[in-house]
């Protein structure tokens, strides 16, 4: 069962996948491919966050980059979060190296947990978030002025989203997050570097100015906690519409 869930999953992306290349290759305009999108819509806030009360009003939502398909929330909880389990036929001192890296991985989705019901799972099929153990792979960017592609840093941790259609009549637009972290750090930056990837994969799509924040853009001598900020950036997140959840229009051609 497993194995073919797999390959329904792997269908449904694939799918997807093509989806989306005969768009572009089609050349379209931005408001074609929205047409062939969900209807943008809001949801509920999650109670966790509509019953915060914070004294500090201050944001950095204007910070952040909204998707194509709008800010990248969840609507269905708990979310769920896979952590990778340890590679096989590790040596004692890596073994202990692996459940030190496990427990910062479950520190991390404790911290975010009292604002976005989080959920570990034993099995990555069906996990909205995946949390890997491995050196994040270096993505080249397009960088249209030059026509080149632009090598990034080298990063210690980094999350990255993909998406595919359901297997439900209609389909629908859902995402998957996949952060990987560098298995070379230290348990406090373990700790600091999984919230930091959580606080994008929970749909802070974007960076603070603030030093302060858990989501500031760089890592500091003194190891932040999320801050007042942080959520009252998350609970505005929340409030925005999103493609992410609704059914494509039957022009779209993406159908189950």
């Amino acid at each position: 069962m497993k194995f073919i869930t797999n390959i329904k999953n792997f269908f449904s992306r694939f799918l997807l996948t093509i989806f989306i290349l005969i768009i572009f290759s089609e050349l379209v305009t931005a408001s074609d491919i929205t047409n062939r999108l969900p209807t943008p819509h809001t949801f509920p806030l999650p109670p966790s966050l509509a019953s915060l009360n914070i004294d500090i009003k201050e944001d950095y939502f204007d910070n952040l980059e909204p998707h194509l398909v709008g800010h990248l929330i969840w609507s269905e909880f708990p979310v769920k979060v896979y952590i990778a389990p340890p590679e096989n036929n590790l040596s004692e001192s890596a073994y202990q190296r692996y459940q030190q890296w496990e427990k910062a991985a479950q520190s991390a989705i404790a911290s975010w947990h009292p604002y976005i019901p989080l959920q570990i799972v034993e099995t990555e099929v069906g996990a909205d978030i995946l949390i890997r153990r491995q050196r994040p792979q270096i993505r080249e960017k397009f960088n249209p002025e030059t026509g080149l592609f632009d090598l990034p840093r080298i990063t210690s941790a980094t999350a990255t989203v993909q998406f595919y259609a359901t297997e439900t009549q209609p389909a629908k637009l859902k995402h998957q997050m996949i952060i990987e972290v560098s298995p070379h750090q230290t348990f406090d930056y373990w700790v600091n570097n999984i919230t930091h990837e959580l606080g994008h994969a929970l749909g802070i799509w974007g960076h603070s100015p603030h030093q302060g924040d858990m989501m500031y853009h760089a890592q500091t001598r003194n190891i932040p906690t999320i801050s007042p900020r942080d959520l009252n950036t998350l609970v505005k997140v929340y409030q925005q519409p999103t493609r992410l959840g609704g059914a494509f229009p039957p022009s779209s051609s993406v159908t189950r």
